[in-house]
């Protein structure tokens, strides 16, 4: 298979996984033998996304689905159904994986001065003038 084409393929795994297709699906229309390489064309593709707006965008986006997935198995959960439980586990932790990306991709907020941070200021201050 020519480069250009596995990028395509790889590409078109990433739109359909935006629009919220299963990894079966997207194996199937993209042409992969199984859902595992659907899933990694997915993740290459996330990685290789050109902006870091793209992929806090990317990012957003499944945390949005993970949330609509948890609601639908939090009732399931909470009355111990073992599967439902899992799903659940595994959700919170592809949930703080995104998140652990985005709080690295984000730019670090504006330092706002507090009466804590003025005092500490004037505290060094005095300590050089000593």
């Amino acid at each position: 298979m020519r480069r250009t084409e596995a990028g395509e393929r790889t590409a078109r795994a990433l739109e359909l996984h935006l629009a919220g297709h299963s990894y079966a699906a997207i194996a199937k229309a993209v042409g992969y033998a199984h859902k595992a390489s659907a899933l990694k064309a997915v993740r290459r593709a996330l990685a290789a996304t050109q902006t870091s707006q793209d992929m806090r965008e990317a990012a957003e986006v499944e945390l949005l689905r993970l949330d609509a997935m948890l609601t639908g198995l939090w009732a399931l959960a909470r009355r111990g159904e073992p599967e439902a439980v899992d799903r659940v586990m595994r959700i919170n932790r592809r949930q703080g994986e995104l998140r652990e990306l985005l709080d690295r991709e984000a730019p670090a907020p504006p330092e706002q001065e507090t009466g804590l941070s003025e005092f500490e200021r004037r505290l060094r201050e005095r300590q050089r003038g000593r």
